[in-house]
This record gives C-alpha cells, sequence and structure tokens, in this order.
C-alpha cells in the first residue's frame, strides 16, 4: 500500500524531471532562438514589431515554477492511481489488439485537440477569464519562457485528460509518455515566437490543418480567436479562426 512519504518522493522526483523539461525546452530553446538566433531568424519573427519586456519574462519563469511543482504532484497521482489498479495503463504490447495499440496515439491526440479547444474557450469567458487564463496571456508576444506559464487551477485543467483518460480506457504505458512529450513539443512551437513550418504551410492540403507557430502566436497577440491546440479543425468548424491567419503566415516569408 502506497504511503504520503513514497508519494511526496514520487512528487518532488516528477518535479525535478519537469524542471529538467523546463531548462531544456522553455530556457534553453528561448536562449537559442531569442538570443544566439535572433539577427539570423529575425525576419522569422511573428510580430517583428513587438520587442518582449524582462518583466514578461520574468512573469513567466515565476508562474512556471509554480506549474512545474503542481505537474509533478499530478504525475505523481497518475502512479499512486496506477498502484492502487484504478488505472488501465499497461507495459505488455499484446495485452490488447494491435489496432488499438496503433490507433491510440492519434486517438489520444483528437481528444486532447477536441478539450482544450473547448476548455480553451471556456476560459476565455468574461467571468472566467480575469481569475483563470489571464495569468497565461500577460505575455502577448510569447516566448518559450511561457510553456508553462499557468494560473494552478489552468494547469490542473489542462492536465486532467492525463489523469482521467487511462482511468477510461487502457493505454499502452510508452504511448502515455509520447503523448505527453508531442504535448510539450507543440507546446513550445505554438509559444516559440518564431515561424518555423515550412513556406505555403497554410495552404497545402491536410498540412494545413495542423496548427503553424503563427496559429497560437495570434491568439495571445489578439486575445480572442484560434482557440486549437493541435489542429484547426474546430476553429474552423466553430469559425473562430482569426480571419487574417493565413496572410499574417505569408507575411514572415515575404518579408525574408
Amino acid at each position: 500500500m502506497p504511503n504520503l512519504t513514497n508519494f511526496l518522493q514520487s512528487g518532488l522526483q516528477e518535479s525535478f524531471f519537469n524542471l529538467v523539461l523546463y531548462a531544456f525546452f522553455g530556457v534553453a530553446v528561448f536562449l537559442s532562438v531569442w538570443v544566439l538566433l535572433k539577427n539570423k531568424w529575425r525576419w522569422r519573427r511573428i510580430q517583428p514589431n513587438n520587442e518582449q519586456r524582462k518583466h514578461f519574462f520574468r512573469h513567466d519563469i515565476l508562474y512556471s515554477f509554480g506549474s512545474i511543482l503542481l505537474a509533478g504532484f499530478l504525475t505523481a497521482i497518475i502512479t499512486l492511481l496506477d498502484q492502487l489498479g484504478y488505472m488501465k495503463l499497461y507495459w505488455d504490447f499484446n495485452t490488447h489488439s494491435i489496432v488499438w495499440g496503433a490507433l491510440q496515439l492519434f486517438v489520444l491526440i483528437l481528444f486532447t485537440d477536441a478539450y482544450f479547444y473547448w476548455t480553451h474557450r471556456w476560459m476565455h469567458h468574461p467571468k472566467i477569464y480575469r481569475w483563470v487564463h489571464k495569468t497565461h496571456h500577460k505575455s502577448t508576444d510569447p516566448s518559450p519562457l511561457t510553456i508553462f506559464a499557468f494560473h494552478p487551477l489552468e494547469n490542473l485543467i489542462e492536465f486532467l485528460p492525463f489523469i482521467l483518460l487511462p482511468m477510461l480506457i487502457p493505454i499502452y504505458w510508452p504511448v502515455l509518455f509520447l503523448w505527453q512529450v508531442l504535448d510539450l513539443l507543440n507546446n513550445v512551437v505554438g509559444h516559440l515566437g518564431y515561424e518555423i513550418y515550412p513556406k505555403n504551410w497554410v495552404r497545402l492540403p491536410f498540412l494545413k490543418y495542423k496548427t503553424a507557430s503563427t496559429h497560437h502566436n495570434m491568439h495571445h497577440e489578439q486575445f480572442n480567436g484560434n482557440y486549437g491546440l493541435y489542429f484547426t479543425f474546430w476553429d474552423k468548424w466553430m469559425k473562430t479562426e482569426i480571419k487574417d491567419y493565413t496572410d499574417r503566415f505569408d507575411a514572415v516569408y515575404k518579408s525574408k
């Protein structure tokens, strides 16, 4: 039977691991792109006339540390629930069909995309926004330092799928890890502040439905619209995609 000491130790270990991830994907990427490549990649800046202020960087780092600690203990809850038999996580790939093994990552990403879109729109409701989501929107020109800068309640809301879905459907442990890694990478790209997707991406068949860096950057800049995470499906269906999204993407390459 798990005890409190083991849970606390697990939470602190996961928090330290999250700190390493932030150091690598947040701080290191920030230093690489915003400092070392600043002049070479200037033409890739999505908001070239908006110079970030140091107090935004400090704000992002401060709130990121809180999110790192909270996410560490939320991850420890996954391990605890698995030990108590409440999770449907499995290590033996043959436990379930090969078809489910091959499809589950795609299913999880589709679910996460829909979940994020609707919870994200909900957090923009005037009665909710200033209490929760406003913290993340302090950076109107986001950087990699922004990736974990959330109000604790928003951090909990965004983490819930990682806890609830393994309780409802069988998930292969390596797929759970990969799901979290892809979520982190997509988060970094969305807050990069620089466009890294190839020219004409937003006009190519199928590929245009994957959100480019400009997509989420415009959401931070304009606050309303472009609520999607991985894909533009929901924004297109619900007519919440910012109208000049494709033009803003093209503008990056026209400035080269």
